[in-house]
């Protein structure tokens, strides 16, 4: 006879005509798996016997939210903190000579997962999304040709680079992202306000523009030429009319 509270079921498989059997059973009721599982007493002994005992600090509240601060500071100053900037300056240096497209956005605060959706967005359109804090980015830039990007430097903002001139691109990407508001950029050693991208997006493409200029040059040619050889065509005709009336009046 079943249980009313609990169903007990076997399964078999086969496998490679191997034969195995597995057992499960349904409970009445959800298992309880938020209590935490007590630990045994030789565990509660160790860890009551290891426990360091501190004595009380008696320093006032705002002494100790000092002194934590100081820590900070004097962690953010030591040798390996130093190490640290100096690398990321680095490559806030490297970002800005090495890319032909770097374009500055402001940055949304986002949760994890949309955060990872952003960038596969970026990542799938060819391009790189980088950061960099606003202090090194301004030091990074400092008394260079780059220096009149520091505008932009003001707020949570993320870098997109590309070795290539992805501005159509880019520009089709942020209108579906609204997570990256575009504040400016240096593209192809151009610095460029919001609405210079936004103007440089509607331009056609590069090859396009360059065949459009050769058929204007083209045609300026083949104009000139007709000009030059309808003028000798007309001379030539006036020429020979003048030798027939000419022969003509010595006949008569």
């Amino acid at each position: 006879m079943t249980h009313p509270v609990a169903l007990t079921a076997t399964t078999s498989y086969r496998i490679a005509a191997r034969y195995f059997s597995t057992s499960y059973v349904l409970c009445g009721r959800k298992p309880n798996i938020q209590r935490p599982r007590i630990p045994g007493t030789e565990r509660r002994i160790l860890d009551a016997v290891t426990v360091p005992v501190l004595p009380p600090d008696t320093r006032p509240l705002p002494q100790q939210c000092f002194d934590a601060l100081e820590l900070k500071r004097q962690a953010n100053t030591s040798e390996l903190g130093a190490a640290y900037l100096a690398f990321r300056l680095q490559q806030a240096i490297k970002m800005f000579n090495e890319n032909t497209m770097v374009v500055i956005c402001h940055n949304i605060p986002l949760i994890p997962r949309d955060a990872f959706r952003v960038k596969a967005k970026i990542v799938t359109a060819g391009m790189k999304i980088m950061f960099a804090r606003n202090d090194i980015a301004q030091k990074a830039i400092a008394g260079t040709r780059l220096r009149n990007l520091e505008p932009f430097l003001v707020s949570d903002n993320v870098y997109i680079v590309s070795d290539k001139n992805l501005i159509p691109e880019l520009v089709a990407l942020l209108k579906k992202t609204p997570e990256l508001q575009l504040l400016g950029g240096l593209v192809e050693d151009h610095i460029l306000s919001r609405d210079d991208i936004l103007n440089l997006a509607k331009l056609p493409p590069l090859d396009i523009m360059r065949g459009e200029l050769l058929s204007i040059l083209s045609a300026s040619a083949s104009t000139t030429s007709r000009h030059l050889s309808a003028h000798q065509e007309e001379l030539s005709n006036n020429l020979d009319q003048l030798v027939k009336q000419s022969g003509d009046s010595g006949e008569k």
